[in-house]
């Protein structure tokens, strides 16, 4: 089970494409992003640049890859739970409170890799011999849909107003434009006061979603 319909070279590719991001995940918890160098990666991965370049075209790729998969992996984890409507999107803060803790400079660094693109980056895919790989004895984990952060969000959101849980009469995609932009407010001012980002995004988070 979990192999189906992919071939050898595409399993591989993902293992090493997960290997990456496994490394850069322990090197995250110790050093902040913009001291880890491309070359120390390749070295623990025992590959080239050339290699490393192939699936992350810039190091700043390896981000937008962590924050896939996160966004998947906790996507499925709801879906076992089945968490739904409003209590799912504050359980998605809540998880993402914690990301923002232990990860402190992914969010950071991903914060201001957007700011100074001149394009809209787009997240790397996760193909189907990644979700396999991650999640192998899941049934049908190869057909489940992967969504960004800001669509697993739109999701719950709304299929809370569907459960009449929210009644603020408006789009969904403005009212999950509000919770991002108190999302990344609320890093950034926890990060200029110096006060636990957590409790923080809760706080504000919790307000706005009181608004609804």
């Amino acid at each position: 089970m979990g192999t189906e319909g992919t071939s050898l070279r595409e399993r591989k590719s993902a293992k090493l494409k997960l290997l990456i991001l496994s490394i850069a995940k322990t090197m995250l918890r110790q050093q902040n992003f913009q001291d880890i160098h491309v070359t120390d990666l390749c070295e623990r991965a025992g590959i080239s640049k050339v290699t490393f370049f192939r699936y992350f075209p810039q190091k700043e790729d390896i981000l937008l890859y962590f924050m896939r998969v996160w966004a998947f992996e906790l996507s499925i984890e709801m879906q076992k739970h089945e968490i739904k409507g409003l209590k799912a999107v504050k359980f998605i803060f809540d998880r993402y409170g914690d990301l923002c803790e232990n990860y402190h400079s992914v969010i950071l660094h991903l914060i201001k890799y957007h700011a100074i693109s001149p394009l809209v980056l787009k997240p790397i895919s996760i193909k189907k011999a990644e979700k396999q790989l991650l999640f192998p004895k899941l049934e049908g984990v190869d057909q489940m849909e992967v969504l960004a952060f800001d669509k697993l969000l739109e999701k719950y959101m709304l299929e809370a107003i569907f459960q009449t849980e929210i009644t603020k009469s408006s789009d969904v995609t403005d009212l999950v434009s509000m919770l991002l932009t108190t999302t990344y407010g609320s890093i950034l001012v926890a990060k200029m006061k110096q006060t636990p980002v957590k409790a923080t995004l809760k706080k504000n988070i919790t307000a706005v979603l009181e608004t609804f």
